[in-house]
């Protein structure tokens, strides 16, 4: 990072990268920067990992609108950021077909192509002496020479000498300057290592790291603390013996062998303590007591009778039977009964994961606080086409979460209508992926369409966009392995 943080300075563009990393959304697992990047002073494995999330939509939009020399640069500058950050998404993957590493071999490769463009911003202290060195020796022959020159010619000169002694300082650097250190000499045995041995995670350092903390650390709790190491490992010891004695017998049991009445009592009780499975639906909390009718919806939200009524009747004639759908007289609809709630639980199955979910939850706490901080209204992925329909997306549109409601049909107590209002926005260039740094534009509907109710079970999850410009934002696919795999 520090070869980016150089190419930003030495083009201006330090402050828009800080004033972007500011302005990052919430999202699972993403801790939002609450200081600007040049602030952070001690970068951990979390904070790391946080920036390699977000680090190319960030560069892309602090490098937007480039002049006319800076126009290489920054297409150079992206496609390595990209190029990399690729590289590192497709590592983590738990499984591998011949075409994934394919594709890291190509992202390697893309890296290697682009690389170049940070050998100025890696400079060692020799080379700096020898550039050094060099521009007092032409500056000391250009003097020469200019002083049998007219006036008037010499600072022409001094214009020409000075774009000579750059274009020879580059060419010095890019000499001596090099990038084989063995942080980037050990991704050329990643591909490699995945065809003979696995996964890349699997080998990862942080199990033995998280693992200090229940050895080591609950062990020393549990000790006398005289002669804790050795009462450690034997209750480590004893706790793995255990744990392996239980699976075998799970595994007799599973085979139908004949077991003593204690051991399935242990192996019931046993069961009975694993965390229940995630229910798959979509869950509505945190209702709110200042609403109970659509009268006091459009007071709440700002949105007008008429929008309301309109987006209601459209939802009932396109996602509800004829005999099951909402009056549409807007008499009865202004008398229904709604609750409006600030949270949604959607449940989310975890990439390359057999039935496990994670539950994302989407808040829309309207003008309210959230936290005692300001009010939240997320974005969110709402399913709104198929496959073949904008592009990379493949039929799904980021959307602002404005409301969440239930409406209650008074023809029937039992019946409810799960519903979300939002603002959907609409992909640029269709929905087509950026040459240089691969992310889809996305901008506010430019028809009369601001607020759009849809069902909840349109809502797939969440989106991370990255604020662009006014009415437009990046779609940041690099965010999760899941977003990851799908944008692309």
């Amino acid at each position: 990072m520090d070869w980016i943080e150089a190419f930003l300075k030495k083009h201006g563009r330090l402050q828009a990268f800080d004033e972007v990393w500011k302005a990052l959304p919430p999202y699972p697992g993403f801790l939002v920067p609450i200081k600007a990047y040049r602030e952070v002073t001690q970068w951990q494995g979390k904070e790391m990992r946080n920036l390699g999330r977000c680090i190319l939509g960030v560069l892309a939009v602090a490098l937007r609108h480039p002049g006319g020399a800076q126009a290489i640069a920054f297409k150079h500058a992206l496609r390595c950021v990209r190029a990399l950050v690729d590289l590192n998404m497709m590592a983590q993957y738990r499984s591998h077909t011949p075409d994934t590493i394919a594709y890291m071999e190509d992202y390697l490769d893309q890296f290697h192509r682009m690389k170049d463009i940070c050998l100025e911003f890696r400079v060692t202290k020799r080379t700096q002496a020898k550039v050094d060195k060099q521009r007092k020796e032409i500056r000391r022959q250009r003097a020469l020479i200019r002083e049998r020159v007219a006036p008037s010619q010499q600072r022409r000169m001094r214009d020409d000498d000075r774009d000579e002694e750059d274009e020879l300082r580059m060419d010095m650097i890019h000499g001596e300057s090099h990038s084989n250190f063995i942080k980037i000499h050990l991704l050329s045995y990643f591909c490699d290592h995945i065809r003979q041995f696995g996964n890349i995670p699997m080998y990862s350092t942080e199990i033995g790291e998280l693992a200090h903390k229940t050895h080591i650390k609950e062990g020393w709790r549990q000790s006398n603390k005289n002669d804790a190491a050795r009462q450690i490992v034997h209750s480590y010891g004893r706790q793995h013996a255990i744990r392996i004695r239980v699976l075998n017998w799970q595994s007799l049991k599973n085979r139908g062998s004949d077991l003593s009445p204690n051991v399935l009592k242990h192996l019931d009780r046993t069961t009975s303590m694993v965390s229940p499975p995630v229910i798959c639906r979509r869950i509505l909390k945190g209702r709110r007591g200042d609403v109970s009718n659509i009268l006091d919806f459009s007071r709440i939200s700002g949105v007008s009778l008429e929008i309301i009524y309109r987006e209601l009747i459209r939802y009932s004639r396109h996602n509800l039977p004829r005999d099951h759908g909402l009056p549409e007289d807007h008499a009865t609809l202004r008398s229904l009964p709604i609750e409006l709630l600030t949270q949604l639980e959607v449940p989310v199955l975890t990439f390359q994961g057999a039935d496990v979910y994670e539950i994302y939850r989407a808040r829309s706490t309207g003008t309210l606080h959230f936290r005692n901080q300001g009010s939240r209204n997320d974005w969110v992925c709402v399913q709104a086409g198929t496959e073949e329909m904008y592009g990379a997306l493949r039929g799904r549109l980021p959307a602002k979460l404005v409301v969440l409601l239930k409406i209650r049909d008074p023809r029937s107590e039992d019946t409810v209508r799960r519903v979300a209002g939002v603002q959907l926005l609409t992909p640029v260039n269709s929905g087509c992926l950026s040459d240089m740094h691969g992310l889809v534009t996305v901008q506010m509907r430019e028809d009369t369409r601001g607020f759009t109710i849809v069902d909840i079970g349109t809502i797939l999850g969440l989106a991370h966009l990255i604020p662009e410009e006014d009415r437009r934002w990046l779609v940041n696919s690099r965010i999760d392995l899941r977003t990851f795999n799908e944008v692309y």
